[in-house]
């Protein structure tokens, strides 16, 4: 059987990898079964899904005696965590009119910061899912991961400790859909031939796409080493996956077919992991392999 790893997305410091390995195994093989391979699914032992974690990486430290400090929106300062801010909402206006104007009538830049992180909480995607310090941390975590290499090469440290000849999948949620396109560019495993990417933030135009490691080019962006299909899952309410497509924006090497963009209905968590591995589109994608 094919080894799987997957790369998890934000919000995940306080856990674990083996927490988050129980959480991905069941729904994976959900997905299988959802697409009509349940034998593939009851195949799947135990041991052959890994799931990198590089959570802990970003936990906060606390000095004795003292609690973290909190964080609020005011805390997001720098140009790429604003124009990243900026994207997801705009994006989560566009989906739900309701949340607010778009940002061209908000005001003062710092105000329209408040107010965005303000109703982006509100939003599907992050609705009861974080609180406002969780949400700017993991906000920072986006831009920290392409903007300081020494994080940077911490986190692709972790994916390739995960990595050995058995490995033939590659498996991106959110922020790990990035670690995992650029973990494929920089080591170009060989025997990776699949990867899947849910929910994926590649395509945000200048604040992902265009920092991305190589840079793109006039073309388009890298093809992410040598792995000889694609498949791109997103949900159309999803707002982090801001571009549902991403054939356009990576071409593959001659002979090899381009991005598969498929879309899923997640249901009221557009983002979460869950119902992205369950979905039959996903189990389908992984079926090619197993």
């Amino acid at each position: 059987m094919p080894k799987i790893v997957g790369i998890h997305g934000i919000a995940q410091q306080y856990k674990g990898a083996h927490e988050l390995r129980a959480e991905w195994l069941p729904a994976l093989r959900d997905g299988l079964i959802a697409a009509g391979h349940g034998e593939a699914a009851d195949a799947v032992d135990d041991d052959d899904l890994q799931v990198s974690f590089f959570g802990n990486l970003f936990r906060p430290r606390a000095a004795m005696g003292a609690e973290f400090p909190p964080s609020t929106a005011a805390d997001l300062r720098s140009v790429e965590e604003i124009e990243l801010l900026t994207e997801l909402y705009d994006e989560a206006v566009a989906l739900e009119p309701a949340l607010g104007p778009p940002t061209g009538a908000l005001g003062s830049v710092r105000v329209g910061v408040q107010v965005m992180a303000e109703r982006l909480l509100r939003s599907r995607t992050f609705a009861r899912m974080i609180s406002e310090r969780a949400f700017v941390g993991n906000l920072k975590q986006v831009t920290q991961f392409l903007a300081v290499p020494q994080i940077k090469d911490k986190v692709l440290d972790r994916v390739h400790e995960e990595i050995d000849d058995n490995v033939r999948i590659l498996i991106g949620h959110s922020l790990g859909s990035i670690v995992a396109y650029e973990y494929l560019c920089r080591y170009q495993p060989p025997r990776i031939e699949l990867l899947v990417t849910l929910g994926s933030p590649l395509g945000i135009p200048n604040v992902i796409f265009n920092r991305l490691t190589p840079t793109p080019r006039e073309a388009g962006g890298t093809w992410p080493g040598a792995v000889t299909r694609w498949v791109n899952v997103a949900d159309p309410d999803d707002v982090v996956a801001l571009r549902k497509k991403l054939a356009d924006l990576f071409p593959p090497p001659p002979g090899l077919a381009q991005v598969t963009d498929e879309l899923v209905d997640n249901g009221d968590k557009p983002h979460a992991i869950r119902p992205y591995l369950n979905a039959a589109e996903t189990g389908a994608a992984l079926a090619t392999m197993l």
